[in-house]
């Protein structure tokens, strides 16, 4: 019964999601921006022309392969691609529902799922063709599947998010990187504070035979970051495509503006944390 309320909560999330694909293709009937690439390169794969590629994408064709689906439907519309990014978003409600609801009440999750999947950097992408929830998504569920041990899928599901963007490595490095502290604190190889515990992983690195078992936690996770370390090797960068528009560089602007939307987006909670904090100072005063 109390799952229910994460269904009808989940119900907001899809008729909102619904409502604004229906606008978006009312009012933007032509490709937004760089859809006009993704859609392109879409169309492409699904007339089977796996051979053609558009030098202006960077990216790897995750995305188009998953959009392969749609012809199952007929021709791959405008609509119909966009459509598919408003599908993966629905999942995406559930994959954070499921990470939050570890430890917390089934409503109060779905709420938090809720808010999370509106915030405006992720909505947006779910109902224009862009990578951002494909990728999203994929990094989510390699984690939920890490929390419950599947590390073997979780490699695989983190794999296929560097497909989506190659960006994710980095996330599934951290995937891994956090499976494999979370084994040792489980098996007690490192417990207490950070000197105490570096003590104890030291002496614990002594014996191959203790450290095999957290190596295999880690195989899947580094089997991806080694194998995209190939494909640097051999494409000669990152980038696909257009390697001369997208050179990596340091741009300081950029921070300031993440600092900026992160501090609106994260007041209601910082501000409820601080008068829960200084209600508990007070109150032992």
């Amino acid at each position: 019964m109390v799952e229910l309320t994460a269904a009808a909560v989940f119900g907001v999330y899809a008729i909102a999601s619904a409502l604004v694909l229906q606008l978006v293709n009312t009012e933007v009937r032509t490709p937004y921006m760089d859809e006009q690439f993704h859609i392109r390169q879409a169309q492409w794969y699904c007339m089977g022309a796996f051979n053609k590629w558009d030098p202006k994408l960077t990216t790897p064709p995750g995305l188009y392969i998953v959009s392969l689906a749609v012809r199952t439907m007929g021709a791959c519309t405008l609509d119909r691609l966009r459509a598919v990014n408003c599908v993966l978003g629905c999942i995406l409600f559930w994959t954070v529902y499921a990470l939050i609801r570890q430890n917390t009440r089934p409503f109060r999750a779905a709420i938090k799922a809720l808010t999370l999947c509106m915030l405006p950097t992720s909505f947006f992408f779910a109902h224009v063709y862009y990578t951002d929830i494909a990728s999203l998504l994929c990094v989510l569920l390699a984690q939920l599947l890490s929390v419950h041990k599947r590390h073997v899928w979780a490699g695989v599901v983190g794999g296929a998010g560097v497909w989506m963007r190659q960006t994710n490595v980095v996330w599934v490095a951290l995937v891994g990187g956090a499976a494999v502290e979370r084994w040792m604190r489980e098996n007690g190889v490192v417990s207490g504070g950070l000197v105490q515990s570096v003590g104890q992983l030291v002496q614990w690195m002594k014996s191959p035979r203790r450290w095999r078992e957290a190596v295999w936690v880690a195989v899947p996770y580094a089997f991806v970051v080694m194998a995209f370390g190939v494909f640097v090797r051999v494409n000669g960068g990152i980038v696909l495509g257009d390697k001369s528009n997208h050179q990596a560089g340091v741009h300081v602007p950029q921070m300031f503006y993440f600092y900026a939307f992160t501090a609106a987006m994260a007041a209601p909670t910082v501000l409820a944390e601080a008068q829960r904090y200084t209600h508990a100072v007070t109150s032992r005063q």
